[in-house]
C-alpha cells in the first residue's frame, strides 16, 4: 500500500483487511439467525457496538470477534487471524498518515509583486464591499416594502431521480428526506405493509414491520419494474428504489413465508395526487 492509500484508508476509517473482517462478521450474525440485541445478550457487548463492527463503521475489540465466532462452536482461529492483519494495516495506516506532508502556501509568482491569489482575493474584498454598499441603499431607500416575488424553497439534496433510482438504497440517495407513506396494507397477524414515496427522487420503496424471518416485499410499477427484498434478521426490512413517475402508478405487495398469504396496497399515482 503506497502512503497516499495509507492516509486515504486511515480517514475512510476503513483498510481491505477490515473490510473483509466486517463481511465475514456480518455473515456470522446473518447464520446465527440472531438480532443485534440477542447477539449482544450472549456475548454480553451492547447490541449497538455490534450494528456498528458488522458494519463496519468501527473497528472492533479482538475478544468480540472470538466470542462471535464461537457461538455455533467453530475455530476461531482464522477469524483472529484476519483481525490481526487489520489490526497491522490500521497501525501502518496511522504512521503513514502521521508522515504525511504538509502543503505550502502558495507564494507569488513575481517577487515584489502581489501574486495571483493576492490580486483574485483583493477583488473578491472588493465585490463584497460593493455588494453590501448595494444592500444597505436598497434597504433605505425601499425601507420594509415586502418583496412581491415568490421565495423560492430548495428540496432535498438527492442522489439520483427517476429511473436513475432503479435498484438503489432509498436511505443513501437521501430519498427519506421528504418521503412519505401513501399507502398501507396488513397481513395478519400484525405484519404493516407501506408504500414510501419521495417527490424529490420521483421514487419510491416498499417496507414491511412487525414480519418474521422470510417474510418478503416487493414493490411494482406500472412499466413493469419491481425490487424485493427479504427478512433475513429482526422484524422488518425495505426494498430498492423503482422509479415513479407522474403519470405512472406504483403499489407494494407483501407475503408471508410459510402459509404463503400474499396482500397489496392500493395503487398510487402521483399525478392524481394533491
Amino acid at each position: 500500500m503506497d502512503r497516499q492509500g495509507s492516509v486515504r484508508s486511515v480517514r475512510d476509517g476503513s483498510t481491505a483487511s477490515a473490510e473483509e473482517l466486517a463481511s465475514e462478521l456480518l455473515a456470522l450474525k446473518k447464520a446465527s439467525g440472531l438480532s443485534f440485541a440477542q447477539l449482544g445478550e450472549k456475548t454480553h457487548y451492547a447490541k449497538s457496538s455490534w450494528e456498528r463492527w458488522v458494519n463496519g463503521k468501527q473497528f472492533p475489540p479482538r475478544a468480540a470477534v472470538e466470542s462471535i465466532a464461537r457461538l455455533d462452536g467453530k475455530d476461531p482461529a482464522v477469524l483472529l487471524a484476519l483481525w490481526d492483519r487489520a489490526d497491522e494495516e490500521r497501525a501502518s495506516a496511522d504512521e503513514a498518515s502521521d508522515e504525511a506532508p504538509v502543503p505550502e502556501p502558495a507564494q507569488d509568482a513575481v517577487p515584489g509583486r502581489p501574486g495571483r491569489r493576492r490580486a483574485l482575493w483583493i477583488s473578491a474584498v472588493a465585490g463584497l464591499l460593493v455588494a453590501a454598499a448595494v444592500a444597505v441603499a436598497a434597504v433605505m431607500f425601499f425601507g420594509d416594502k415586502p418583496d412581491p416575488r415568490p421565495v423560492q424553497v430548495a428540496g432535498p439534496a438527492t442522489g439520483c431521480t427517476g429511473t436513475g433510482c432503479e435498484g438503489r438504497d432509498p436511505k443513501k440517495m437521501n430519498c427519506g428526506a421528504d418521503a412519505v407513506t401513501v399507502r398501507t396494507g396488513s397481513i395478519p397477524k400484525d405484519l404493516v405493509i407501506e408504500l414510501r414515496y419521495s417527490k424529490a427522487c420521483q421514487a419510491a420503496w416498499g417496507r414491511i414491520s412487525f414480519a418474521q424471518i422470510g417474510a418478503t416485499v416487493v414493490v411494482n410499477n406500472s412499466d413493469g419494474a419491481a425490487q424485493a427484498d427479504v427478512v433475513h434478521y429482526d422484524r422488518d426490512v425495505y426494498t430498492p428504489l423503482i422509479a415513479a413517475p407522474d403519470d405512472g402508478s406504483v403499489w407494494v405487495c407483501a407475503a408471508l413465508p410459510k402459509d404463503g398469504a400474499r396482500s397489496c396496497t392500493g395503487r398510487f399515482i402521483p399525478s392524481e395526487e394533491k
